[in-house]
C-alpha cells in the first residue's frame, strides 16, 4: 500500500496565523454546547421554561445545520474572508441576544441565531482548509483542529459551570460574545483579501430546499424530545422523507447545490465518504445522549464525573489525530479501514459493559471510541475533497461537518425511540437503564458496519496529492 509521507511539522508564519484562525473558529462552535450545558440550567431557575432546556440545543443545531448547507453558496457570493466574518457577527449577535433575554423563548432565539454563526464558522474552516494548506498539510492542520476541539469538550463545562456558580450565567454568554467579536478583527487582519473575491455569479438562495432541511431537523427533534413510539417513528420517517425530497431537489439545481452530486453514492469516493461520516455519527452518539444519565443511574457518578467520561472520547479524538500527524509517513488506506473497525469494536464494548461495569472499561471504550474517529478523520476529509469535482470541491467541504450534525441529529432521536421502547423514559431505574444499557448501543452496530463498507470503498480510491509545496495554497 502507498504511504504518505507528511512534511515537516514547521509551519510558515503566515500559515500558522492561518491555522489560529481555523482553531478559533472550531473553539467557538464547540465550546458554545459546553457552556451552555452548564449555564441554561441557571437560566431556567431565574425565569423558568425547563421544559424548554432542550430546545436551546435543538435549535443551536438547526441554525448549524442550515449554515453548514448554504456556506458554499455564501462563500461563492462573499468569498471567504466576509463570509467568516459575517459568521463571527451572527455569532456574537446570538450570544448577546442570549446574555439579555428576559424570558427563556428569547433565549432560543438567540440560541439559533448563534447556531447559524457557529454553523457557519465550522463549515468555513473546512472550506478555507482545502484554499489555505496543500494536501499533505491536511493532516497535521486536522490533528491541531482536533486538539482545540477536544480542549474545548474538556474545558467548556468547567468555565460554564464557573460563570454559573461564581458569577452569573449571562456573563458566559456576553464572554461568547466578546470572543466572538476577537475573532471578528483577527479574521478581518488575517484572512487573505484575495479571497474576498466573490465569484460574478450570484446564486439564488435556495429557500425550498432550506426548508426542508429545517422541516428534517425540527422533525427529528420533536421526536426525540417527548419520545411516544408512534408519534416519534412517524416525525422520524416525516425527516428523513423530508431530507431524502431535499437530496432530489438538490441533483436538479446543479448552480445552487447545497450538497455534492450523488453525496451517498458509495461507488465513488465523495459518496463513499460522506455515507462514513453519516452512518459512523449516527452510531456513535447514544453514547453522548445516554452516556451520562447511565453512569449516574447504574454506577452513582456524579453529573460531573459521568460528563468527564463522556468528554474522554473528544480528548482521546485529538490525541489519537495529533499522534498520527507526528508520524513522518502513514498509510492512510489502512488508518481509515482501522477507524470504522474500531468503531464497532467500541460500540460492542458500551454494549457489553455499561450495565455491569467497571467503570474504568467503559472509560476505555469511550477513548476507544474517540481514538477511531481520530486516526481517520483527517484522511477521510483529504479524500472526500480530493476526489470531489473541482465545482463542487468547496459545496464537499462543507458538506462534512454538516452532514456529521444531521448523523448526530439523526442518532439522537433513534436512541430516544430505542430507549423509550424499553421503558427508560417514563422510568428512569436501575431495571429499565440495565436494558437499556445494551440495546441503545447495540442496536447501532449494524450502522458501524455500514461505515466500514464506506470507508473499505474510500481507503481504495487512489490518495490523490496533488502538490507537497506547501505555500501553493497559502497564498490564496
Amino acid at each position: 500500500m502507498a504511504q504518505t509521507e507528511l512534511p515537516p511539522a514547521a509551519l510558515s508564519k503566515d500559515q500558522r496565523t492561518k491555522l489560529a484562525l481555523l482553531c478559533f473558529a472550531v473553539w467557538l462552535h464547540a465550546a458554545s454546547s459546553m457552556l451552555a450545558a452548564t449555564t441554561l440550567p441557571s437560566a431556567v431557575r431565574e425565569f423558568g421554561g425547563g421544559h424548554l432546556i432542550g430546545w436551546a440545543f435543538a435549535l443551536y443545531l438547526l441554525g448549524s445545520i442550515i449554515a453548514g448547507s448554504s456556506t458554499s453558496l455564501l462563500t461563492r457570493r462573499l468569498g471567504l474572508r466576509a463570509a467568516v466574518s459575517l459568521a463571527a457577527l451572527l455569532y456574537g449577535i446570538g450570544s448577546m441576544i442570549c446574555a439579555i433575554a428576559p424570558n427563556m423563548i428569547i433565549v432560543l432565539a438567540g440560541r439559533l441565531v448563534q447556531g447559524v454563526g457557529g454553523g457557519y464558522l465550522v463549515a468555513i474552516a473546512f472550506v478555507a482548509l482545502r484554499h489555505w494548506f496543500a494536501p499533505n498539510l491536511v493532516p497535521k492542520v486536522m490533528a491541531l483542529i482536533s486538539a482545540v476541539w477536544s480542549l474545548s469538550a474538556f474545558a467548556g463545562p468547567l468555565v460554564g459551570g464557573s460563570f454559573a456558580t461564581f458569577a452569573n450565567w449571562r456573563m458566559a454568554f456576553v464572554a461568547a460574545a466578546v470572543q466572538a467579536a476577537l475573532f471578528f478583527a483577527f479574521a478581518l487582519k488575517v484572512a487573505p483579501r484575495s479571497t474576498d473575491r466573490a465569484t460574478d455569479e450570484r446564486p439564488s438562495i435556495p429557500l425550498l430546499r432550506l426548508g426542508l432541511i429545517s422541516g428534517a431537523v425540527l422533525s427529528l427533534a420533536f421526536a426525540g424530545a417527548e419520545v411516544q413510539p408512534l408519534r416519534s417513528t412517524l416525525l422520524c420517517i416525516l425527516g428523513i422523507g423530508m431530507f431524502l425530497l431535499m437530496l432530489l431537489q438538490d441533483r436538479k439545481r446543479p448552480n445552487t447545490r447545497l450538497f455534492p452530486s450523488r453525496p451517498f453514492a458509495t461507488s465513488t469516493p465523495v459518496g463513499a465518504g460522506l455515507t462514513l461520516v453519516l452512518s459512523a455519527s449516527f452510531a456513535s452518539v447514544s453514547f453522548i445522549v445516554y452516556g451520562p444519565i447511565l453512569l449516574e443511574t447504574l454506577h452513582g457518578l456524579s453529573p460531573l464525573a459521568a460528563g468527564y467520561i463522556v468528554a474522554f472520547e473528544s480528548v482521546c479524538w485529538g490525541l489519537a489525530a495529533v499522534i498520527v500527524a507526528s508520524f513522518k509517513s502513514v498509510d492512510d488506506a489502512w488508518l481509515i479501514r482501522t477507524g470504522t473497525v474500531i468503531l464497532s469494536i467500541s460500540l460492542i464494548g458500551f454494549a457489553l459493559l455499561m450495565a455491569s461495569g467497571p467503570v474504568w472499561a467503559i472509560l476505555a471504550c469511550a477513548g476507544v471510541q474517540g481514538a477511531g474517529f481520530g486516526i481517520m478523520w483527517a484522511f477521510v476529509y483529504r479524500r472526500i475533497t480530493d476526489h470531489a469535482d473541482p465545482t463542487e470541491a468547496d459545496t464537499a467541504a462543507s458538506a462534512i461537518p454538516t452532514i456529521q450534525q444531521i448523523g448526530f441529529a439523526c442518532g439522537a432521536a433513534a436512541s430516544g425511540l430505542v430507549a423509550n421502547a424499553l421503558g427508560f423514559g417514563e422510568d428512569v431505574g436501575l431495571a429499565t437503564a440495565h436494558s437499556a444499557a445494551f440495546w441503545v448501543f447495540f442496536a447501532f452496530v449494524p450502522f458501524t458496519v455500514i461505515a466500514a463498507i464506506a470507508g473499505w470503498r474510500l481507503a481504495k480510491a487512489q490518495c490523490l496529492i496533488p502538490r507537497s509545496d506547501t505555500e501553493s495554497r497559502g497564498s490564496h
